[in-house]
């Protein structure tokens, strides 16, 4: 059951996305570019005041990372269609940024001390990376679960369902793991993914600007690709957590 709900996990958010990219550009392009041409014109206009524009520029990254979620959440769940531009951004994206937040909150601290006891444990380690590789390790088996769990509330909240942090905490059981390996899985995926059409780019393009923009390209579309594939987790995971609270068909 764990392996073929990992799996299911896996390939459905690798499904979502391919069989519908366009869609998922359409939601974030908008906010893409809105960010960019603010991050230029502070460097233009303001100069070395630059840190003075980091606020505003923080809190639209917000408020787009909040819609461009809440949307894909929707097309995956509701098959909502996203116009050509999305900047939307209401009571609906305020909600889940404000259970977002909930959630660090939550976990903030009990996450804190799992690290501090792993990087503890490790110090005496003379490798550097047996030493990154154990606190990664009890990352994903002992923080990333909960979090995944508890994170459950943030898809019904791009619903406009209720899902209470107990409900979503309690209904979610053995669903945490398999939701947080599928996510270091893509992660990995995509990483090397970039890594690799990075070197090619590179090597093909030997330093110069053609090159430089290939990589520049490559690595925003792969950004945008981890993002879909870590918001199409959460929508799976909800999704079983709603087919585990579906009444059981009566036997004819």
């Amino acid at each position: 059951m764990f392996f073929q709900t990992t799996t299911r996990l896996f390939t459905g958010a690798l499904k979502a996305l391919f069989s519908d990219f366009d869609a998922f550009i359409r939601i974030c392009w908008a906010w893409y570019l809105l960010i960019a041409v603010l991050s230029v014109l502070a460097i233009i206009l303001l100069g070395e005041r630059v840190p003075a524009a980091i606020i505003p520029i923080a809190l639209i990254w917000l408020a787009s990372s909040a819609s461009i979620a809440v949307a894909w959440h929707r097309n995956l769940l509701l098959r909502e269609r996203p116009g050509p531009v999305h900047l939307r951004f209401g009571g609906r994206e305020l909600r889940y940024i404000g259970k977002t937040f909930l959630i660090m909150f939550i976990v903030i601290i009990p996450a804190a001390i799992v690290m501090l006891v792993a990087m503890l444990v490790t110090s005496g380690s003379s490798s550097v990376w047996a030493s990154l590789l154990v606190v990664g390790a009890v990352a994903t088996f002992l923080v990333l679960p909960p979090v995944m769990r508890l994170s459950l509330i943030l898809p019904a909240t791009a619903l406009d369902e209720k899902l209470g942090i107990g409900e979503a905490f309690y209904d979610s059981e053995g669903l945490g793991l398999p939701m947080a390996i599928a996510g270091v899985l893509l992660a990995l995926l995509v990483g090397a993914i970039d890594y690799v059409l990075g070197f090619a780019a590179g090597a093909l393009g030997g330093g110069s600007v053609v090159g430089a923009v290939a990589i520049a390209i490559l690595s925003i579309a792969l950004q945008l690709a981890a993002t879909a594939l870590q918001i199409g987790i959460l929508t799976g995971g909800y999704y079983i957590l709603r087919e585990r609270q579906m009444p059981a068909q009566p036997s004819v």
